[in-house]
């Protein structure tokens, strides 16, 4: 058997990612037991040692979707993932459960023997009898507010209870409610064209394990509900997502919110069905008044507000709990309908049959309104953030852990309060990241749609003195059945690297421009793109292969996701050394959550608007970091996390000296954009250790408001 090539991306053992993963069940196996060693000195500062141990579970976390094999087949991929979030579930289960339980199961008792927990709250005199043979009633939180649950979540809670009462039963039944949720995920990345790796996201994100396998919130029903709707949607079965759509309301409020999103010109005639599952399991409740149900969710809405972020905005500005919880009503009513208004998949042509951005919108929105958000709440957008990545949701499952300070508090004090401090550390990140995305959305609002349906793709390869790799980059992608043509722009070769190209079947320019005058290998692909045909262009180095089942997967992709502009496709370095893997997922990592993308990991984009706005820049060097940036202007961005293979040649020789220069001319490009428009020209000569002509001027000056 002969060896490979000496840049041939072989099959390597993913030890970075085996570590990660018993880094990541170590913290959840500790987690699971935490109720046990509670009174560890460890955990004597109010909850600190439960939020760092959370804090190295979400690190362990991240390692796991960054290093998660590339090499697996996609029902290999599923089998992994689900095995994975199933160990992780059940390590949690011993976890001690939120006293939220204790309701579940009284509430669920009562129903079985025939009271009404709308009627009669937990602490109601006439039931002191039930009350004094109950192991969780002692438990119960707000004894005096009746059942605030709908009655679909009540039925659930009085058929877990007749099978055993005990918390545990429910726990166990959720978890099944969460695996199912990261099946659906699946499914719906599956549909999209999507990396399965995101579904990681949901998957194996802490804050989605401890709010449903380890403290048992029943909130993962709605997630369920709502994503198997979203299933139905993406196979037009509209009476099955219509049914599901009105079940999810019947186990959450909030998701009546999504219903719009569901609704189209085909299929509102079936919108009875929704209605119908919403209405019929009230209809026994409401005989003996109509708003008997909603007593306690209106008594909670009115007199508690707790860790809403813009709550607690207004109730510092206001000077009152009243006024504030009075002003984010106002903001709802107002910001609700015209999320309807711009995220329909009918009224706007850029979210043209898919609704998830509209679902996402709302349920965030609703997050940062509400007057009471608690940890668990958070998981409402995370099935919706595997199909829709965002580094500041991601960060807030981090700061989220602040939450648990109320924790530690009940703990040393004997009464349930969050301090101020705790709140601003879980917001204060995420409203950051945030700013920028709001900035980044108000951008888009003027952005052209893409009506076009892209069938064909053209790639522009950028070349000098590659005529060792260069017929061999471009046999590999003529392979691609939809590859329209390959463009090699040579920027000026000594060693027959178009002539080369040209017998591979390549057509060739030649653009042997300086790099002050528009040269480099910026102004090498300006020029491809413009010679450019196909309605998806893919940049791609000469040194990097690419498999022609990850261009279908692109263009299948663009043709489902109408707001997507572009994106990029990570690979894999030749070679064993660690530092190569290590440099791998740090090029991951900044791609897929920053969305900051180098030329390596074959950026692709939709040709016609990228023209049209003159968006590539004419730049000798980081032109790959500024188009990745303004790219963004015209539409979300997908990370396909393999699929290529990319020489490491430029890495053996002088590999931590090139990090580090790589870093620097990085950060700096960056920073400079700021506030003047960086030195490209000069970077250029740094890079390649030349020395600069005087008085050198880019020739394109891309600045912070590009």
């Amino acid at each position: 058997m002969s060896r490979p090539a000496a840049d041939d991306c072989i099959r390597r053992q993913p030890w970075f990612f085996y570590l990660s993963l018993a880094l990541l069940l170590s913290a959840c196996l500790w987690g699971g037991l935490y109720g046990k060693i509670g009174r560890h000195p460890l955990f004597s500062v109010p909850a600190g040692g439960f939020i760092l141990l959370y804090a190295a579970t979400w690190t362990a976390w991240m390692a796991v979707v960054v290093t998660f094999p590339k090499e697996l087949a996609a029902n290999r991929q599923i089998l992994l993932i689900l095995t994975l979030a199933l160990a992780l579930r059940v390590t949690l289960l011993p976890h001690p459960a939120s006293d939220d339980i204790n309701r579940y199961l009284w509430e669920g008792r009562l129903l079985t023997e025939g009271v009404s927990p709308y009627v009669h709250a937990p602490g109601d005199p006439l039931l002191a009898g039930r009350a004094q043979s109950d192991p969780y009633h002692g438990r119960i939180n707000h004894p005096a507010v009746p059942a605030a649950y709908p009655p679909l979540a009540l039925l659930f809670f009085a058929g877990l209870g007749k099978l055993k009462y005990d918390p545990l039963t429910i726990k166990i039944a959720l978890t099944f409610f969460d695996l199912a949720t990261v099946c659906l995920v699946l499914m719906l990345l599956g549909h999209r064209r999507l990396d399965l790796r995101w579904s990681l996201v949901y998957a194996l994100n802490p804050l989605v394990l401890y709010s449903f396998a380890g403290q048992g919130h029943y909130d993962v029903m709605q997630n369920f509900f709502l994503a198997a709707a979203l299933v139905c949607y993406d196979r037009r079965r509209w009476a099955w997502m219509y049914l599901l759509a009105g079940l999810s309301v019947q186990t959450k409020y909030v998701a009546v919110f999504a219903l719009p999103f569901f609704m189209r010109r085909d299929n509102w005639k079936l919108a009875w069905i929704s209605l119908a599952a919403i209405i019929l399991p009230y209809v026994p409740f409401i005989l003996q008044s109509p708003l008997v149900p909603f007593e306690g969710l209106l008594f909670f809405g009115r007199h508690f507000a707790v860790n809403g972020p813009v709550h607690d905005l207004l109730r510092a500005a206001l000077g009152s709990m009243a006024a504030a919880t009075t002003g984010c009503r106002v903001l709802l009513a107002a910001v609700l309908p015209a999320a309807v208004f711009w995220f329909h998949p009918c009224l706007n042509p850029r979210f043209r049959r898919d609704p998830v951005s509209g679902i996402f919108f709302v349920l965030g929105a609703l997050l940062m309104f509400l007057p009471t958000v608690h940890f668990w709440y958070l998981a409402w957008v995370f099935p919706w953030l595997a199909l829709r990545p965002s580094f500041s949701w991601t960060v807030l499952s981090l700061s989220a852990g602040f939450y648990f300070v109320s924790s530690g508090m009940l703990q040393q004090t004997g009464s349930w309060q969050l301090p101020a401090a705790a709140r601003t550390a879980e917001w204060l990140p995420f409203g950051l990241f945030f700013a920028n995305d709001a900035r980044l959305f108000c951008k888009r609002l003027k952005a052209p749609v893409f009506s076009e349906n892209p069938q064909s793709l053209s790639i522009v390869i950028p070349a000098r003195n590659e005529a060792g790799r260069i017929a061999g980059c471009v046999r590999a992608l003529r392979r691609c059945a939809l590859v329209h043509e390959v463009i090699v722009v040579d920027g000026g070769s000594a060693d027959g690297t178009a002539a080369k190209a040209r017998t591979a079947g390549a057509l060739v320019l030649q653009h042997a421009h300086p790099p002050e005058n528009g040269g480099g290998r910026g102004g090498q692909i300006y020029a491809g793109i413009n010679a450019a045909k196909g309605d998806v262009v893919a940049i791609v180095h000469a040194d990097t292969r690419v498999k022609p089942t990850v261009l279908e997967r692109v263009l299948g992709m663009l043709q489902r996701q109408q707001m997507v502009a572009g994106g990029a496709i990570g690979g894999s370095f030749s070679g064993s050394a660690p530092g190569l893997r290590l440099l791998e997922y740090a090029n991951d990592a900044r791609a897929a959550f920053l969305g900051i993308s180098f030329g390596d990991q074959v950026q692709f984009f939709r040709r016609t608007p990228v023209v049209a706005n003159d968006l590539f820049p004419r730049i000798p060097l980081m032109e790959d970091v500024e188009f990745s940036l303004r790219l963004h202007r015209l539409g979300r961005q997908v990370f396909f996390f393999g699929g290529t293979c990319v020489s490491a040649r430029g890495w053996r020789k002088s590999g931590a000296r090139k990090f580090r220069l790589v870093l620097a001319l990085t950060g700096s490009y960056l920073w400079q954009r700021l506030y003047r428009p960086p030195d490209t020209t000069g970077m250029y000569y740094r890079y390649y250790g030349e020395m600069a002509p005087p008085r050198a001027q880019p020739l394109d000056r891309p600045h912070a408001n590009q």
